[in-house]
């Protein structure tokens, strides 16, 4: 019988196994790279950008680690900082690495498999973004969301469709666990209202566009930068909290699609 292991039924205690993350662990080695590569700035420092919202600082500070003590410490941070309400971002970065290191360690045994936790991790990031996202004036930003995630953490989710069905149905129960135990923790995540088309419209309006030119590429190719001022437009309470509950009971058999 499939059972995960005591972090993910003790929720309160947090819900990510990183005890075999270890630094001297050969399939975090993997990640190692020439010291070149930036540092890790400290939590405080990475609290910090969460705090203010500098997304574009925070994604940057998250994607430029590579050594296995860094890579260790970077999973830490958001798997604790996930736990006590974390907006989408941080579950989107946790679910790669995972799978990452998972694919590296390819440990089969279903307790311990991280490629398993980066399904339980995608599909708590989808949860967050149906969710959450009801609270986006411009529903075109949040479906762009869902659609990174799919495409970034899609292997994930295709290694837990080659699962079990009891398996499928323990991760899909904890990862709408896991919703629950944070939602009243979770504040206003406007990254995920960002990058739709309201904001394309801001940034032509504004004229913050620039020609972008790849090499080998024909023809021209315009990107669109929102204006410093660009603001989300978010609804209030009374006009997302009925799409939220809805989102919610549908939540356990939108989830079980992902992984037929």
């Amino acid at each position: 019988m499939f059972r995960l292991p005591t972090p993910y039924l003790t929720l309160v205690a947090g819900f990510v196994m990183l005890a075999g993350l270890l630094t001297n662990d050969p399939s975090v080695a993997q990640f190692q790279q020439p010291a070149a590569v930036a540092p890790l700035p400290p939590d405080h420092e990475l609290d910090a950008m969460l705090a203010a919202r500098k997304w574009s600082d925070l994604g940057a500070a998250l994607s430029h680690v590579r050594s296995g003590e860094s890579v260790l410490r970077m999973m830490n941070w958001l798997q604790s900082r996930i736990d006590t309400g974390g907006g989408f971002l941080l579950g989107f970065v946790l679910a790669k690495n995972l799978w990452e290191l998972g694919n590296a360690r390819k440990n089969d045994d279903p307790n311990a498999d991280n490629r398993i936790t980066a399904g339980l991790i995608t599909l708590y990031t989808y949860e967050l973004i149906a969710i959450d996202g009801a609270k986006c004036g411009d529903k075109t930003a949040p479906d762009h969301r869902l659609q990174q995630l799919l495409m970034t953490n899609g292997p994930a989710l295709a290694y837990l469709k080659t699962k079990p069905d009891a398996i499928k149905v323990s991760v899909v129960e904890i990862a709408i666990a896991l919703e629950k135990k944070t939602a009243p923790l979770r504040k206003l995540d406007d990254l995920l209202c960002r990058d739709g088309l309201e904001q394309m419209q801001a940034g032509i309006v504004a004229g913050t566009t620039h020609d972008v030119q790849s090499p080998g590429q024909y023809g021209r190719t315009v990107a669109v930068e929102a204006p410093k001022d660009f603001a989300p437009r978010m609804l209030l309470p009374g006009q997302y909290e009925p799409a939220q509950e809805s989102a919610r009971l549908k939540m356990k058999g939108n989830l079980l699609k992902l992984l037929q």
